[in-house]
């Protein structure tokens, strides 16, 4: 027997874990054991392949050189597993999709779609998570997300970048904010946190309206970043489409922006290697319909 055949596939599901928690302890929680077992398996593997796959910095677990080569092969392993369990299956509109999305794709363009979604495929145990487009990115790399909606242009050679909606990105300001003086004096930046493609918007337009940021304040929701526009504390980039919907629109005003960094498409992100996925085919011909 070769020695590459003695390598068992099951210890790259506890790699993978440790991979993406960054500790044995909450590598056990997602894995469903103590840490110790945890901790069992990855010696295991590393004695199988004689090389160390993690070093410990701090409290936290890193992989080595080795271990991010071994990464991708572990990933597209465990999705092959899941190919293999969805091809035999009798009922192909049953199983898991795990959907990611901007936050403000979430509340505007997803509630109608998701329930159309439910009626076809009732038995699909569908997880939405939210988030900035770069986390939803990494997510769909990794394996964890079968597909992501995030904000455009956006390109990736593993990647399938399809556009699903235009979206109109608007400045938010206070009730009585002038938006022609915002150069009169430091201005504070309102938006989710870092990696989201609409903050980097938001951004790229202070530096073209040569504002001077006073500072930068990061929320998780679409009614945090109201609030503080509303209380004067900042500006804010949105999209049209949730500001012609939400009930606290009301509490701010907004104008258009140059369409270069106003105009934005929503794209769905999925891994091209991924195979076939009929429940997210299925939310993919929905969207575009």
């Amino acid at each position: 027997m070769d020695a590459w055949q003695r390598l068992n596939p099951q210890l790259l599901r506890y790699f993978l874990a440790v991979a993406r928690e960054g500790s044995l302890s909450a590598a056990g929680v997602r894995l469903h054991c103590v840490p110790s077992n945890v901790s069992a398996r990855l010696r295991q593997l590393e004695q199988q392949l004689d090389i160390r796959l993690f070093q410990r910095h701090g409290q936290r677990l890193r992989v080595t050189a080795a271990g991010e080569r071994l990464l991708p092969h572990a990933e597209h392993l465990e999705q092959l597993c899941q190919m293999a369990w969805r091809s035999v299956q009798e009922d192909i509109w049953s199983g898991d999709l795990r959907l990611g999305s901007m936050e403000t794709t979430a509340a505007v363009r997803l509630p109608e779609l998701l329930a159309a979604f439910h009626q076809r495929a009732p038995r699909v145990n569908l997880q939405l998570s939210t988030g900035p487009s770069r986390r939803l990115v990494e997510g769909v790399l990794s394996g964890e997300l079968d597909g992501g909606l995030i904000g455009g242009p956006f390109e990736h050679p593993q990647l399938d970048c399809l556009p699903i909606w235009q979206e109109e990105l608007m400045l938010v300001l206070p009730p009585e904010q002038d938006g022609t003086q915002l150069e009169s004096r430091p201005q504070t930046l309102l938006g989710f946190p870092d990696g989201c493609h609409y903050r980097e918007r938001l951004e790229r337009w202070a530096v073209s309206r040569g504002l001077q940021v006073a500072a930068r304040q990061s929320y998780g929701s679409i009614d945090a970043i109201f609030a503080g526009i509303a209380a004067g504390m900042g500006i804010g980039l949105l999209p049209r489409s949730l500001l012609d919907s939400h009930p606290r629109v009301h509490l701010v005003q907004y104008q258009a922006i140059a369409p270069e960094l106003g105009a934005t498409t929503t794209l769905l992100v999925r891994r091209r290697d991924a195979g076939e996925h009929p429940p997210l085919a299925l939310l993919l011909e929905l969207m575009r319909a």
